[in-house]
């Protein structure tokens, strides 16, 4: 392009599919002649005059380091956050298990809001400064809606955040705790994205989002991994992909290294997706340069999923340009790779961030990888940004009494050792009929790696027979979660109430009844009846009628937490219950049935008994 020094103007505006030329402020989000996307293409010879080589070399690394390589003209308007400088992690466990030598983790959790797009966030709301806009808008899944929020709040800007409906909560918290003004939507993203652009129109609100100029920001992980492997390029880029903005991102700003001649090589990319959200691997697989929109996504890679990636033709040509490949990975390895992430090298990352991770598993699985190749692997998100989707496959801890006896017990019955769940084997039947005794305790020890005394094994042996009294099956899942709220109880304390059984009636306008049987103190049975709001209050009523008549302790419920841990009607159901006396001691219980209302007064008498116990 020729150089428009004379306005101000180092840069221009360029359509990736038709090759269009737009000003900024006609339009830098979309094409307005065919739709594609735009991507911001520099007079290189206007900044190379300008250049300090010296400086790009020797000054310490962050985004704000590179201001000559971003198409900001009035940088009196810059908004950042001290982003970027993140550090570019040498793997140790992982690279020895692998057997790989030179394997990188691009740490971006470290950025302001534990995420890249802080990076990006800072050129689009600079921009948004530049031309005097009176609001944000911006569509995202989360990540970006947090990190727009943040830095509208510093711009002073009121940011409207429009998000698909059940983006995690800890997306959603951070969002909010910066002041912005949330519109949930019963959509997937891609519609989100629309419906944001229409405020846009309308409202004259500045439109932020997976963006020309927000790939400007992002592309500066790109010259740090550069700086960072001492001015070289590594061989291998995996990313996540989403949107697809930030991997195309960081391989630009190693692209326009390598035109500058600050490198000699580009390395191949590799774009990482779940298999539940594909868009950009079947285009790959068809050797196509556009992207075919899915129909449906499903996966538990919240930051990831979406259906149409905008900037798909982008990484598309990167991954051509450089003989790269997209891989797609399965819900069960990303969790893995999650796992073993934080295991293996103590960086705790969202789903959507082990997708590198998993895809190089699985190529040095099917020897892509030589052993003295550099590998960088682009980590995108905190694992604070989703932490409930990893509890899927991490195990309950045990409680104990504040007692050396009890961390003893801990100890020579290594609970420790408890081994989670993995996703991709939670589902499988252990038992397709009632199994004895012996049957459970060798499942226990096999499958979970525990040597439990023999009174929990009794106990877990109880707790299975009843669960077969419900359903005919039992999964791995199931076995896992029986044998971590039996290791919050003691099997040998006494049982100070039994709920022996209980009747219910209840009907969509009316109250429940509930008449409970109760054996008090393992001896004589009461019996009561009450009303209550629903099934469970009605029976809890009931036995707190029985504990009162009978003088034993009162109790309080101080929460109820209920939990599926798979898709249908006959999904086994756990329950915790958090119970206080008036002497303000506390415990939690949990309890599993694949029914809800026999699960919540498993836990409340379990509960209920530790309380009591606790007291003498």
């Amino acid at each position: 392009m020729k150089a428009s020094a004379n306005n101000n103007k180092f840069y221009q505006l360029r359509c990736v599919k038709c090759g269009a030329v737009w000003d900024e402020k006609e339009t830098s989000t979309t094409c307005l002649k065919c739709g594609g996307p735009l991507d911001v293409l520099y007079d290189w010879k206007f900044i190379g005059a300008r250049l300090n080589l010296y400086n790009l070399r020797s000054a310490p690394i962050s985004a704000t380091k590179y201001l000559n390589f971003y198409p900001i003209l009035d940088l009196s308007k810059l908004i950042s956050l001290n982003e970027g400088g993140t550090p570019l992690k040498k793997s140790k466990r992982i690279a020895k298990k692998l057997g790989i030598k030179n394997i990188y983790f691009k740490d971006e959790t470290t950025n302001p809001t534990g995420v890249f797009k802080d990076r990006g966030t800072m050129v689009e709301i600079t921009k948004a400064l530049e031309i005097g806009a009176k609001a944000i808008v911006v569509a995202s899944t989360g990540n970006m809606a947090a990190s727009v929020s943040a830095y509208a709040a510093q711009a002073g800007l009121p940011a409207y955040i429009v998000i698909p409906e059940g983006t995690p909560l800890g997306k959603l918290t951070q969002t909010l705790a910066y002041g912005a003004r949330m519109i949930q939507v019963r959509a997937p993203y891609s519609i989100c994205a629309k419906l944001a652009e229409e405020i846009a129109r309308k409202y004259g609100f500045y439109l932020a989002g997976d963006y020309a100029f927000r790939a400007e920001g992002q592309k500066s992980q790109g010259y740090e991994i550069v700086e960072q492997l001492n001015w070289n390029a590594p061989d291998y880029l995996i990313g996540p992909v989403g949107v697809g903005t930030n991997l195309a991102a960081i391989y630009k700003g190693m692209k326009e290294y390598y035109n500058l001649g600050l490198i000699d090589k580009l390395p191949k990319v590799i774009a990482v997706q779940p298999r539940g959200s594909n868009a950009v691997v079947e285009a790959f697989k068809k050797g196509k340069k556009d992207i075919t929109p899915l129909t449906k996504l499903n996966t538990i890679a919240s930051a990831v999923a979406v259906n149409n990636p905008f900037d798909g033709v982008k990484v598309l040509k990167a991954i051509y340009e450089t003989k790269g490949m997209a891989l797609e990975i399965s819900d069960e390895e990303i969790l893995e790779a999650e796992k073993e992430l934080a295991g293996e090298e103590s960086i705790f990352v969202e789903p959507s961030s082990a997708l590198p991770l998993a895809a190089l598993k699985k190529m040095v699985n099917e020897r892509r990888i030589k052993e003295n190749d550099v590998v960088v692997c682009s980590l995108t998100g905190h694992g604070l940004k989703d932490p409930l989707t990893m509890l899927r496959i991490l195990p309950s801890p045990p409680s104990i009494e504040p007692k050396l006896s009890e961390v003893d017990r801990y100890l020579k019955m290594k609970l420790y050792k408890i081994q989670a769940t993995a996703e991709k084997d939670k589902t499988e039947v252990l038992f397709a009929k009632m199994p004895n005794p012996k049957q459970t305790n060798k499942t226990v020890k096999e499958k979970f790696g525990v040597d439990l005394t023999k009174k929990y094994l009794e106990a877990i042996q109880e707790e299975v027979e009843n669960f077969f009294k419900k359903e005919d099956k039992m999964r791995k899942s199931d076995l896992q979660h029986i044998i971590e709220a039996i290791l919050k109880t003691d099997p040998g304390a006494k049982k100070i109430i039994r709920v022996e059984d209980f009747k219910v009636t209840t009907s969509k306008s009316g109250k429940a009844e509930a008449e409970v049987c109760v054996r008090i103190n393992e001896k004589h049975i009461c019996k009561a009846k009450t009303l209550g709001v629903g099934p469970v209050d009605a029976i809890m009523k009931a036995a707190r009628e029985v504990i009162k008549s009978e003088k034993l302790p009162n109790y309080w419920l101080i929460d109820f937490d209920v939990k599926i841990d798979r898709k249908g009607t006959d999904a086994s159901v756990e329950v915790t219950m958090n119970l206080k006396d008036e002497f303000e001691n506390k415990v939690i219980a949990t309890a599993i049935s694949p029914d809800i209302i026999v699960a919540s007064i498993e836990a409340f008498e379990r509960g209920y008994n530790i309380l009591c116990n606790k007291r003498k």
